[in-house]
């Protein structure tokens, strides 16, 4: 019970980043903007930056411990190349490579800076520029009544799940059940997002997952698993 507490929302903003009228503090905005300029120029081609956000649980009311503040750079991939898939795995490596190689924080959080497509879609709530200073999406005030019960039994069956997953010995056939159930993780998170929002039982499930280092875990197992069977 007290872990899945802490996924209750917070009255107010983080005043770590956020003044108390909901104005971004000047030194947080000095930081992500430099940052964020240091990012663009690492990606090495010419973009035109439609906007540079603030976005996820520290735009909003239910950050945690293990929150990041997540720092999107807002771009059309359309106008850098007609292959999108190939403009997205561009991006997807980039983002991985800096992130392989910075560690970098404002006030204790993690920064993760993100290309994001104009056309992708936001679930997000809460959403705040940084270039114009500004909420394009103002976060509102949850409600509290979380089903505690109901995520604890959903975490401790998927956990069991991983766990039968994990147990099995690295081979080539042991991989398939690992996509499956990381996938099935994927679509249930996603399902709640769409149907209740960031307090749904199945977003702070995925979260508990994440936090308490299962995913990773099965991250870690598949690769293992690649690389055996790239080896000779």
């Amino acid at each position: 019970m007290k872990k899945i507490s802490k996924y209750i929302p917070h009255s107010i903003l983080s005043s770590k980043i956020w003044n108390t009228d909901m104005t971004l503090k000047n030194d947080v905005s000095e930081k992500l903007n430099l940052i964020a300029d240091s990012f663009i120029d690492y990606l090495g081609i010419d973009i035109d930056v439609i906007d540079i956000t603030i976005t996820g649980s520290y735009a909003n009311y239910n950050y945690t411990p293990h929150s990041d503040l997540d720092l999107h750079i807002v771009i059309d991939f359309n106008l850098i190349n007609d292959d999108i898939d190939l403009v997205e795995e561009f991006f997807n490596a980039k983002e991985k490579y800096w992130k392989f190689n910075h560690d970098i924080t404002i006030k204790g959080i993690e920064v993760e800076i993100y290309p994001q497509n104009i056309n992708e879609k936001q679930i997000s709530s809460g959403i705040y520029s940084i270039l114009s200073d500004h909420w394009q999406i103002k976060p509102k005030k949850f409600k509290t009544d979380i089903d505690i019960e109901g995520i604890t039994k959903k975490v401790n069956f998927l956990k069991r799940e991983i766990n039968i997953v994990l147990g099995k010995s690295i081979n080539s056939r042991t991989i398939t059940p690992i996509k499956k159930i990381l996938k099935k993780i994927k679509r249930m998170r996603k399902a709640g997002l769409e149907k209740a929002g960031e307090l749904s039982d199945e977003n702070i499930s995925y979260k508990i997952l994440r936090d308490d280092g299962y995913l990773q875990k099965l991250f870690d197992k598949r690769n293992d698993i690649q690389d055996l069977s790239f080896s000779l």
